[in-house]
């Protein structure tokens, strides 16, 4: 199949796609300390050659997005809000960090066993496919 793009037209996909992967290399900054700032002409021919493995698409989900800092942060937004709304003063960070440091173990680690079990929940919806995986062996000389 070939598709239309901007700069690769008349490549067939998985030409465009060996293009790609054969240019996506980490020299071109070493490439461009040689080189002075200006406009430089550029006709040339290359040769690539090698194999180009496509995997099969698979199922992935989302991230996980339930940092536990960020799930510090909500509760204590939450808990805060809703003393507020009941006319109490906020939560004592001071106090807070004090009893964590003294916190069961057995307590933690329910809570954390918890809120995954809710995080996976979440995370259950958001099962999605992705394209397979590309691999390259491919070497690029000038023709």
């Amino acid at each position: 199949m070939t598709t239309k793009t901007a700069a690769l037209d008349g490549f067939q996909d998985i030409q465009t796609l060996a293009i790609e992967k054969a240019l996506a290399t980490k020299v071109a900054a070493a490439a461009r300390e040689g080189i002075e700032p200006g406009t430089y002409p550029v006709d040339f021919t290359a040769h690539i050659v090698g194999t180009v493995t496509v995997g099969a698409d698979y199922e992935t989900r989302l991230v996980n997005k339930a940092k536990p800092w960020n799930l510090v942060a909500a509760l204590l937004t939450e808990v805060n809000r809703l003393k507020a709304g009941a006319g109490e003063a906020g939560l004592d960070i001071a106090k807070l960090v004090a009893m964590a440091e003294a916190m069961d173990p057995t307590l933690v680690k329910a809570a954390q066993e918890q809120a995954e079990t809710e995080a996976a929940g979440i995370k259950a919806a958001t099962l999605s496919t992705a394209k397979g995986k590309v691999t390259t062996k491919l070497a690029v000389t000038p023709a």
